[in-house]
C-alpha cells in the first residue's frame, strides 16, 4: 500500500529534473500521474511528445498508471486541457503539483517585451491557468497544491522577469490557500535549489558572473543555507513536494519551504521590522525630518553601493 492509493495528481513540467522525479515518487506511492511536458527549450519554444511519455513508460513499466499530455499551461486552454485529463482518464483530481517553468535571463535594458510576457506566461500564468481549470475538482474531495517558486523571487540580478514570476506565484498560493481551505484543500510553496537542471543555461551564469565579479554586488538574495552538495538533486526536492501532498503535512497551509541539499527550512512570511506612527499623518517635510528616518532606517546600507 502507498501513501497515495487511488488518488490522482497532475504534476506540470514533468517531463524532465523535479517534476520527473516528483512523477515517479508519487507513483511509487500508488498516484496516478498526468505527465504534462510540452517539451520546450529552458527558453521557451519547440516541443517534444517524447520527454512526457518517456516518464510515463516508466511508470508504467513499474506497475504504475499515467498517461501524457504535452499541452501548453501558458494559456487558459492549455491548463483547462491538462486537467481535464486527468479527469477523462482517471475521473479525479487530488493533487496539482505546477513545475513547469522558462527562463530568460537578460538584464533590464536589455530585456524585450516578449521575454518578459513568455516567463510570465509559463512561470506565473500557467499556474494560475491550471488552478482556475482543477479548484471545482479539488473541492470535491479535498486534496493539496503545490506551486514551486524560486530563491530567485527575493531577488536575482538578470532575471527580473523570473523574479517578478515566481514572487508572483508566492503571492497567489497565499490567497488560494486561504479561499479553497474550507474545502480541504492546501496550498503550499517550494522554493527549491536543485542540481543539474536544463535551465542552468550559460546565460544565467553570465549574469552572475557579471554581477560578482565586475560589480562587486551580491546577484542573490542572502536566503541561502548550506550547500547543494551530492544531495542537491531533483529526486531530494521531488520528496518534500509528495510530503506536502500526503495527509502528514496537513497542518501547512500558504506555507513556503526552501530546500537546498540536505536543507529544509520554513520561510518565515513578511512582517514589519520596526515602525513610526504620526498621529495626523505623514507629510513629505516629517518624513524628510532626520529623528524620524534614522528611527526607521538608522541601521539600513544601501547593499549594492554600500551607502
Amino acid at each position: 500500500m502507498g501513501q497515495f492509493d487511488g488518488r490522482v495528481a497532475v504534476i506540470t513540467g514533468a517531463g524532465r529534473g523535479i517534476g520527473r522525479e516528483t512523477a515517479l515518487l508519487m507513483a511509487r506511492e500508488g498516484t496516478k500521474i498526468v505527465v504534462n511536458d510540452l517539451g520546450g527549450g529552458p527558453q521557451g519554444g519547440g516541443g517534444d511528445a517524447s520527454f512526457a511519455q518517456q516518464v510515463v513508460d516508466e511508470i508504467k513499466a513499474a506497475g504504475g498508471e499515467a498517461v501524457a499530455d504535452t499541452s501548453s499551461v501558458a494559456s487558459m486552454a492549455g491548463g483547462q486541457a491538462v486537467v481535464d485529463c486527468a479527469i477523462d482518464h482517471f475521473g479525479r483530481l487530488d493533487y496539482l503539483i505546477n513545475n513547469a517553468g522558462i527562463i530568460r535571463p537578460r538584464r533590464i535594458t536589455e530585456m524585450s517585451e516578449e521575454d518578459f510576457d513568455i516567463v510570465i506566461a509559463v512561470n506565473l500564468k500557467g499556474y494560475f491557468a491550471t488552478i482556475r481549470a482543477g479548484a471545482e475538482h479539488l473541492k470535491k474531495q479535498g486534496g493539496a497544491i503545490v506551486n514551486f517558486a524560486s530563491p530567485s523571487g527575493f531577488g536575482h540580478y538578470g532575471m527580473a522577469n523570473y523574479s517578478a514570476a515566481k514572487e508572483g506565484v508566492v503571492g497567489m498560493s497565499r490567497t488560494v490557500a486561504r479561499e479553497l481551505a474550507e474545502y480541504g484543500v492546501r496550498t503550499n510553496v517550494i522554493r527549491p535549489i536543485s542540481g543539474p537542471s536544463n535551465m542552468n543555461i550559460p546565460e544565467v551564469y553570465e549574469t552572475l558572473g557579471y554581477a560578482m565579479n565586475t560589480l562587486k554586488i551580491p546577484p542573490l538574495s542572502n536566503h541561502w543555507i548550506g550547500n547543494s552538495g551530492p544531495d542537491g538533486r531533483p529526486w531530494n526536492v521531488a520528496a518534500v513536494a509528495a510530503w506536502l501532498c500526503s495527509d502528514l503535512s496537513e497542518n501547512l497551509n500558504g506555507r513556503e519551504l526552501f530546500i537546498n541539499g540536505g536543507h529544509v527550512a520554513l520561510v518565515q512570511e513578511p512582517e514589519y521590522v520596526r515602525s513610526q506612527f504620526a498621529v495626523d499623518g505623514w507629510t513629505f517635510e516629517g518624513l524628510c525630518n532626520e529623528g524620524t528616518t534614522r528611527a526607521l532606517t538608522w541601521d539600513i546600507r544601501n547593499r549594492f553601493t554600500g551607502k
